[in-house]
């Protein structure tokens, strides 16, 4: 391979991962930033650079000029539009500012106007363009006699787009503002750069002399596409409001996830058809090894590779966000309680030769069993925490149990209890004192942490459902609007799936209905655990009159809500007390959250009834199915 060969083929890799840039780049602001008008012109000035790059990677598959016209033509897509994007993003620049122009819109709308008119000029005439031409591996396309006047539109276009964005820099009044729209000023120069067709000019001159050209093309491309990626995150800053960070954080998620290893892949398809060329291995065989190795292996170059960003972009925060991670990683969820709970348990009960135990904790709510082994519908979960609360040492005696108190470290709050039924060798507890001992420390210790996370997470909920609001761009319809929504059983499903903190619940829209609001002044304002008393509520009235029976049909939709979303257990478990199967209990399920939504719906329209004192709504007649 000779030294032109080597330039081309580099070229090659330099305009496919720019084409994966611009690509990505423009899914970015369409997904994050759409409702922003500057977002809106960004994205057009992308489309345009990825129309021209698209044609240029297709060129090195082409063999003559005839079979290249049809796709220099198709790049015209690109080039007429830049223009028009210049004006539509400094335009919004502009407004921005407080600088509203009616004339500036309508030439806006006659930019994109003639954008369309060049294009079809340039693909189906020859006033524009014409007769495909090569000069070495370059291929162009000849200047018509409109190109002249093109010219004029493309560079006063672009020229007046640069003038305005520096009109809006010097509006700006914050400095931060205004240090944000220079970097967007100087990088805005990039895709009218990358797609202005310089061979039309040029003609023979610079393909004459190959390596000066493949280097300078190469040159360019890599620095039109560091300024496109500088271009976007400047507009990223927009009519968003949100924490800096944030906007960091997601740009970074968002560059591992989509160009880094969208490049990472295409090289390594290129490489591998190089490798099944030299070779002569088939495609086959060395694609599927290939691709295997990039992911894996890509997974542990992306932890690699993220601290560099993160130090890039997030300098200042990068110690906080660390710090944030370990908590995260810290965090015991319900189930990690349950299961830990489990352990223990498990142990104490092999130790001890007895093959009962339960654990119970203390909530608001009331007592709370967290795990057990063996037959306990015996044992009175009141009586065990009446117990435990006489004195702080165990084992203690309840209805034939040995009870082991679990109370705070620091001021000795009874947390809850474990209990064994007591085994034939009572002199085991004595002997395994110490042992038993460290075991209920750990229990005790989980069940504080627990609680203090709990109370860490409560008031987290309520920040964050502040900060949503304050990141809404449309009010919230009305809750007599909500109820009448199709999507109404679908949001109180997703609640009642995160019943105790998650995003549905968050972000749920039935935190607007006017029941969970008047709620909230009895959970300190906090709509979260407000939201979570209504569901209990109306979980609640589906209760049959009379004692709870687990197997009672009349009680079926009831004990399959209360175990599975406010006990948070097990499909299996619940299936199992219940003698169900689990296809049934799914189908069950449905009924039943269908009925909470039912109920769910009257106490919002009674709330929504202008009368202080609303009755009670009746519990309604929902059959389980089956």
């Amino acid at each position: 391979m000779d030294l032109v060969d080597l330039l081309i083929t580099l070229n090659f890799v330099i305009v496919a991962t720019l084409l994966i840039a611009a690509f990505s780049l423009l899914v970015y602001l369409l997904a994050y930033y759409f409702r922003s008008r500057s977002a809106r012109g960004a994205a057009w000035l992308l489309t345009s650079v990825f129309a021209v790059y698209l044609g240029d990677l297709i060129l090195f598959f082409v063999e003559s000029p005839a079979s290249a016209e049809r796709w220099l033509r198709g790049q015209w897509l690109g080039i007429a539009v830049a223009p028009a994007a210049y004006a539509h993003l400094t335009d919004a620049l502009l407004e921005r500012t407080g600088s509203l122009s009616a004339a500036r819109r309508w030439a806006v709308r006659a930019a994109y106007g003639l954008a369309a008119l060049w294009f079809l000029l340039a693909m189906f005439t020859d006033l524009l363009v014409h007769d495909g031409a090569a000069d070495g591996r370059a291929y162009h396309l000849g200047a018509g006699p409109l190109f002249p006047l093109f010219l004029v539109y493309f560079v006063g276009g672009v020229a007046w787009g640069l003038v305005n964005a520096w009109r809006a820099r010097r509006r700006m009044l914050i400095s931060t503002h205004r240090r944000r729209m220079t970097y967007l000023a100087v990088t805005m120069i990039a895709p009218a750069v990358g797609v202005f067709p310089y061979l039309l000019l040029a003609g023979r001159t610079l393909p004459a002399h190959p390596v000066v050209f493949w280097s300078a093309v190469g040159l360019s491309n890599g620095v039109i596409g560091a300024m496109l990626f500088g271009m976007v995150y400047a507009v990223g800053y927009l009519d968003v409001l949100v924490p800096d960070r944030v906007i960091k954080q997601r740009w970074i998620d968002y560059l591992l996830r989509g160009p880094v290893l969208a490049t990472v892949v295409v090289l390594m398809l290129f490489g591998v058809s190089r490798l099944s060329h030299r070779t002569g291995l088939p495609l086959a065989l060395l694609l599927p090894l290939a691709a295997a190795g990039t992911i894996v292996s890509y997974e542990v170059l992306s932890g690699w590779i993220r601290p560099f960003f993160e130090g890039l972009f997030l300098r200042r925060d990068v110690a906080e966000l660390q710090r944030m991670r370990r908590l995260s990683d810290a965090m015991i969820t319900g189930r990690d309680l349950r299961q830990f709970l489990e352990g223990i348990l498990a142990l104490m009960c092999e130790a001890l030769r007895s093959p009962t135990g339960f654990v119970v904790r203390r909530t608001p709510e009331g007592i709370e069993p967290v795990a057990a082994f063996g037959s306990i519908e015996e044992a009175s979960l009141e009586e065990t925490l009446s117990t435990a609360a006489r004195s702080g040492d165990g084992p203690l005696v309840a209805d034939g149990f040995w009870v082991w108190p679990l109370r705070g470290r620091a001021d000795a709050v009874l947390l809850g209890a474990i209990a064994i039924a007591i085994p034939p060798d009572p002199t085991l507890a004595e002997r395994m004192h110490g042992t038993l001992q460290g075991w209920v420390e750990r229990a005790a210790a989980a069940l504080e942490d627990r609680l203090l996370q709990e109370r860490a997470l409560g008031a987290l909920e309520a920040v964050a459902e502040e900060v949503r609001r304050l990141r809404q761009q449309e009010p919230a319809p009305a809750g007599a609007l909500l109820v009448e929504n199709p999507e109404f059983t679908t949001w109180v499903k997703e609640a009642l799936a995160h019943y105790w903190g998650g995003p549905k619940l968050l972000q749920s829209p039935l935190l607007q209905l006017q029941v969970v609001q008047r709620a909230m002044a009895a959970h300190d304002g906090n709509p979260i655990r407000a939201l979570r008393a209504v569901l209990a509520e109306a979980i609640e009235r589906l209760r049959p009159d009379g004692e709870r029976k687990l197997t009672a049909p009349e009680w079926l939709l009831y004990n399959l809500l209360e175990l599975r979303f406010i006990q948070g257990r097990k499909v299996r478990e619940i299936a199992q007390r219940l003698a169900l199967s689990e296809s049934d209990l799914y189908r069950k399920q449905r009924a039943a959250i269908e009925a909470v939504a039912i109920v769910l719906a009257e106490m919002e329209r009674r709330a929504a009834q202008p009368s202080e004192e609303a009755p009670a709504p009746p519990r309604p007649a929902v059959r389980p199915e089956g």
